[in-house]
């Protein structure tokens, strides 16, 4: 049996000397096929990213979108059509308080007026000659009508006249609130004006940007928080306001229903603390402009924070993965409790501190 190992050995020897060259290339090559497995392998394993949780201030926002617009702002016009026979101010004119913006022909209606208090006389002095006449002591009921109808005559002519004088009074237009005259149906005169044609008049004090807020999310907007705002007109210029009103009555869009939300523009920039006139804020901020605001609705400071996209929900829990050196993945499951949330990060009140260390999940 022992010669029969040797022998085998001292073949076996023999063997690899004459073919060492060729046994030392084999090797190598599959020491190398076994390197590139190895290396592919690893390339495909998913490359894990890991981020730790830090303190920082966290501000919760909603953002929606609107339109500038003015609380002060009328359409003004006649209570019947006519002529303009003067304009008071032009379209762009600033115009202050009960300012005549412009009259139309009152000529037709002052000859009526005129009629009217003739027909009054008339109508006066019989009803005086039938009181002249009339025995009230033996009054019967024929005598009772015809002093009825005489009162009844009077009265009316009075109304008569003051139904024209009121109509006289229509033919000036008056401003009723300073303001800017924004639009207007002539910029001459001697033309007719229907009774639909209108001057607009706009108070640029009372500038603000009404924001669409939906209903879902209007009972977290309250008066008093602050927000900015930045128009599509002026993209690299925010404007810091507040919320100011915050509306009772909903409306009807094509996105659902709505609540306006309104917000003063009165400044001029995020860095600029100079109050802005009213002229100068409407020649800038004009109405229709469209923009979006961000309403701060909740800040904390100094919390502990992580990444919104690292957190999963289930079954109204919440979810993490740590790194753990001990599993085969790489991480661990651990379930946590958070409160503020927003787009990038949400608060962590338990479940994790500083040294732990969260997967955030590929895009």
């Amino acid at each position: 049996m022992k010669k029969k190992l040797n022998k085998i050995t001292n073949s076996s020897l023999e063997f690899f000397k004459k073919n060492w060259k060729k046994i030392s290339i084999g090797f190598a090559i599959a020491l190398t096929i076994g390197g590139l497995r190895y290396k592919k392998i690893q390339a495909d394993k998913p490359q894990l990213t890991f981020e730790s949780p830090r303190y920082q201030n966290l501000t919760k926002v909603l953002e929606v979108s609107g339109v500038v617009d003015a609380k002060e702002k009328a359409n003004l016009r006649f209570a019947a059509g006519g002529k303009v026979v003067y304009l008071g101010a032009k379209e762009g004119d600033w115009v202050k308080k009960w300012q005549t913006i412009a009259t139309i022909d009152k000529r037709t209606l002052q000859k009526q007026l005129q009629q009217n208090l003739n027909l009054y006389m008339k109508e006066r002095w019989d009803w005086e000659s039938t009181q002249d006449v009339t025995d009230y002591s033996t009054e019967t009921l024929d005598t009772r009508k015809v002093i009825d109808k005489e009162q009844w005559d009077l009265n009316n002519e009075v109304l008569d006249v003051e139904i024209n004088n009121i109509a006289i009074t229509n033919t000036v237009l008056s401003a009723p609130f300073a303001g800017i005259l924004v639009g207007s149906p002539t910029s001459v005169t001697g033309v007719n004006l229907l009774a639909t044609d209108a001057f607009e008049l706009v108070n640029p004090e009372t500038l603000v940007f009404k924001a669409l807020v939906d209903e879902a999310d209007i009972s977290l907007v309250e008066p008093g928080q602050s927000a900015k705002i930045s128009l599509d007109s002026y993209p690299d210029e925010d404007m810091q306001t507040q919320v100011n009103y915050v509306a009772y009555k909903s409306i009807a869009s094509s996105t659902g229903t709505i609540f306006i939300v309104e917000l003063p523009v009165s400044v001029l920039g995020e860095n600029d603390s100079t109050i802005a006139t009213g002229q100068s804020l409407i020649n800038k901020y004009r109405l229709g402009m469209n923009g979006d605001v961000s309403i701060e609705l909740e800040t904390k400071d100094n919390i502990l924070t992580i990444p919104f996209e690292s957190t999963r929900e289930r079954d109204g829990q919440v979810f993490v993965d740590i790194k753990s050196d001990d599993a085969e993945e790489g991480y661990i499951e651990r379930e946590i409790q958070i409160d503020l949330e927003t787009e990038d990060y949400v608060e962590v009140l338990s479940g994790l501190d500083e040294t732990d260390q969260v997967l955030i999940p590929e895009n």
